[in-house]
């Protein structure tokens, strides 16, 4: 498999470079080596404004240029069925490198105008649409009112709002006297508002009419449909005109002049239907101006897009150089894998080439002492793992990378705690799909809980592998035993019960007799808890053993002294405990103690651990083997003498190293370290050596060590713990939801099977699945990277057109 093949195990060898471009070159080149990705350049101007740097024109002259592309694209964004032509992946888009910047500027240019014009003539006959719309509405309804209440300005009203008006202009209305009206249209959600602020304005002395108009007015702004409703408001006199008027214009209504004899508003409404049809057809004429002015545009929008971004990135990577006034030149540094340095030199001729330059770039490797970026060469099946790793702490340089092992315990421990053959079958399929879908997804902007199980596809199906492995184990599908090669025990007494000696050992996994046994709960929980805990002492041990190849890769003494004062001392303490309580484990497995003679009773591992402390000098009774208690005496007395072996030689050692190096350099004899050998785990800095602090921190670190490798152990019961959980909860959805209603009504059954499907799918391959996820995280971040695992590294983040245009690249 091709995937093997990748070096994950250390960071790939980097080598700082200097390159010495001509100004005429540089853009070329750059754009060279942002095709390639394979240099992180470091920034020569950190001490710069970012106003004061050489090609912060060219940078705002691309702003610029985005920011018509932006207004392209929200214009575009407001028709729907143009906008599904937008580009949802720039990687694809073509670029065409012939286009100059200058032609496409002077291209945006004239399309912004254009379309700006045609924005606002489009906005400005909306809104004459509208307002006839709306004026339209005004006439019909007030008809309606005018209707509804004939004698309205001559009989009072003994109810409502206008009942103190009319109660006191009886005589006065008798008299001729005529009552005003104000009549308009607002938004149909401001009328409540309305209605109360006019009735505190004029103390109850008004009468409001107001009706729903049935379609939608579009704004003529965004575009959105807005409700809106036609009001009339009845008054009598100047002052409260005025003061209508003013709530009016301050709730945004629009008021209209609307005749008060209905000859006239006949006639009105007619002039304006034609107007309305007239403006329509204008109006169409319009829109189709526009979509075809934006269809142009979207059929290029990703292409102008990608160059646009592109040539952003170069001026923003340019701005990192030094300027060489002198030499006319740019000079640039940077970090690079070894191997890639060939890559980069056919690029910068490649670039000198295309630009005609008469001098060619200049590529030279230099010594750095800086720490390097670390880079993992990952491919599409490892890098969701090296996420995993990297979403706790970049490795540093050359360190050993704990994705190497995670690609196997990450799901393999997630399948511990989920084993279900049946529940890993669903994730299997789940994973498979997304696999299946990877062309047809990758690159889109998906829907945050597609997208990350999207992304942790692999993961997901090796996931789905472990629990149906693990499930066969267990013996469980959906919580159901599986008798794949038939149970070894044997039913006696007419089939009440089992035969005590078993005819033989059954081949793989749990004999499926024990699931529905009385004493089921008591097997499961003891097979589990016990493989928790050897699952997390080989852990453990594993991640020393990583330490031991962190150690190894080091230069000079502090190798030796991180060995003897780390490694040995830190593998015999967890393994004189803990080590020693996993084959106590295996032990009670393989010796059938109720078939010797004398028949003796199982021991019980915890209470033997606990007498190997508080009882070391007395013998164990009954004896497990031949020489029990010397053995664990000796294993007791390796424990605590390694407790001071981890806590004091070393701040000796790295005293003495540090005094050394202070005298070799004083003589002369500074030693150059070689850039792989830079994970040192630093002991001092310059001639100053603070021993006290050197002490405290390997106080902390021993402490930390010792009290972990007890509370760790403890944290592997998680296995334990979440695996009796899903098989518990499935076991109750199976019996109580499913079984308990299969039988009787059918119809009653099949709601039955939907509730059960429903409450696995929800609770155990959604929720149970998330949990399990987050426990295995937890065990790999903490209890197993925690043993050899710094992760203060620095990312190597190269300049790469891939991550400007997919947007990973935080500084374009």
């Amino acid at each position: 498999m091709s995937f093997l093949k990748t070096p994950l195990w250390r960071s790939a060898p980097m080598q700082m470079v200097q390159l010495f471009v001509q100004i005429e070159a540089a853009h070329d080149t750059v754009d060279e080596l942002g095709k390639l990705g394979l240099i992180q350049f470091l920034d020569h101007n950190e001490n710069v404004n970012a106003f004061q740097r050489n090609f912060v024109n060219e940078v705002k002259r691309c702003d610029e240029m985005e920011r018509k592309l932006k207004y392209f694209e929200d214009s575009i964004s407001k028709e729907p069925k143009i906008a599904k032509l937008l580009p949802s992946n720039l990687l694809t888009a073509v670029v065409d490198d012939e286009v100059q910047m200058d032609e496409l500027e002077a291209r945006f240019d004239e399309l912004e105008v254009e379309l700006k014009q045609v924005n606002g003539n489009q906005e400005t006959l909306q809104r004459n649409f509208n307002e006839l719309i709306e004026l339209r509405h005004v006439l019909m309804k007030d008809a309606v009112f005018f209707q509804e209440n004939p004698n309205l300005l001559e009989q009072p009203v003994e109810h409502s709002a206008k009942a103190p008006l009319l109660e006191e202009n009886v005589d006065i209305g008798k008299q001729g006297v005529k009552l005003g009206f104000i009549t308009g249209v607002m938004n149909t959600d401001k009328m409540p508002q309305f209605q109360r602020s006019l009735w505190r304005t004029t103390r109850g002395n008004n009468y409001v009419k107001d009706a729903r108009i049935e379609e939608d007015i579009i704004d003529p702004h965004t575009g959105d449909k807005i409700a809106k409703t036609v009001f009339i408001v009845f008054f009598q006199g100047d002052r409260l005109a005025q003061k209508i008027k003013k709530i009016c214009e301050s709730f945004g209504a629009n008021v209209y002049d609307c005749p008060d004899n209905s000859f006239e508003r006949s006639n009105l409404l007619q002039k304006v239907s034609i107007r309305i049809n007239d403006l329509k057809e204008v109006l169409a004429r319009s829109k189709d101006h526009k979509k075809q002015l934006l269809v142009g545009i979207v059929t290029k929008l990703g292409s102008w897009k990608a160059k646009v971004l592109k040539e952003k990135s170069i001026y923003h990577t340019m701005n990192l150089f030094d300027y060489d006034v002198g030499r006319k030149c740019l000079i640039a540094k940077g970090w690079t894998p070894k191997d890639k340095i060939e890559e980069i030199q056919l690029a910068l001729r490649a670039a000198t080439t295309r630009s005609g330059a008469l001098v060619p770039s200049v590529l030279s490797v230099i010594k750095s002492h800086d720490n390097p970026p670390t880079h993992f060469e990952t491919n599409k099946y490892t890098r969701s793992f090296q996420e995993i790793v990297n979403a706790y702490g970049i490795a540093h340089y050359r360190e050993v990378n704990p994705a190497v092992m995670t690609i196997v315990t990450f799901p393999f421990l997630f399948g511990v705690m989920f084993g279900d053959v049946g529940h890993g079958i669903l994730l299997l399929a789940s994973s498979i799909a997304l696999i299946l879908l990877e062309k047809k997804l990758a690159g889109k902007k998906l829907n945050e809980l597609i997208q990350m199980p999207f992304d942790g596809r692999y993961v997901l199906f090796l996931m789905s592998l472990f629990s149906i492995y693990v499930g066969f184990i267990y013996n469980e599908c959906f919580s159901i035993p599986m008798n794949i090669f038939g149970s070894k025990w044997t039913l006696i007494n007419n089939g009440t019960a089992y035969d005590p000696t078993p005819t033989g050992t059954y081949p793989f996994g749990v004999d499926p007799v024990w699931k529905g046994a009385p004493n089921e709960l008591v097997y499961y929980n003891s097979f589990k808890m016990k493989l928790s805990v050897v699952f997390g002492v080989v852990q453990m041990t594993l991640g020393i053993i990583f330490s031991l190849f962190n150690y190894l890769h080091m230069k000079g003494p502090i190798k030796y002294v991180n060995i003897f004062t780390q490694f040995i001392p830190q593998m015999i303490f967890l393994w004189a405990i803990f080590g020693y309580m996993s084959f106590l484990i295996f032990l009670k497995w393989c010796v059938p103690y109720r078939s010797m003679t004398p028949a003796i009773d199982p021991p019980y591992i915890l209470p033997l651990i606990i007498d190997m402390f508080l009882a070391p000098t007395t013998a164990p009774s009954p004896a497990l083997y031949t020489g029990q208690q010397t053995v664990q005496f000796v294993l007791l007395i390796a424990a605590f003498v390694s407790v001071p072996v981890m806590l004091i030689p070393k701040p000796l050692f790295l005293k003495k190293i540090h005094e050394n190096e202070v005298a070799a350099k004083a003589q002369g004899h500074e030693e150059e370290h070689d850039d792989e050998a830079l994970y040192l785990g630093g002991h001092g800095d310059g001639d100053h050596f603070e021993m006290g602090e050197v002490f405290v921190h390997q106080v902390i670190h021993t402490i930390e060590f010792v009290l972990g490798a007890i509370s760790n152990t403890a944290s592997y019961l998680r296995l334990w713990a979440l695996s009796l959980a899903h098989s518990e909860l499935s076991s109750v959805f199976w019996e109580r939801i499913l079984v308990a209603n299969l039988h009787g009504n059918p119809f009653i059954a099949f709601i039955a099977f939907a509730v059960w499907i429903t409450a696995t799918i929800a609770v155990l391959l959604l929720m149970e699945s998330l949990s399990a996820f987050l426990h295995a995280l937890r065990l790999h971040w903490v209890e197993f990277q925690n043993k050899f695992y710094a992760g203060d590294g620095i990312r190597f983040s190269p300049f790469a057109y891939s991550k400007v245009l997919s947007g990973d690249d935080e500084e374009n």
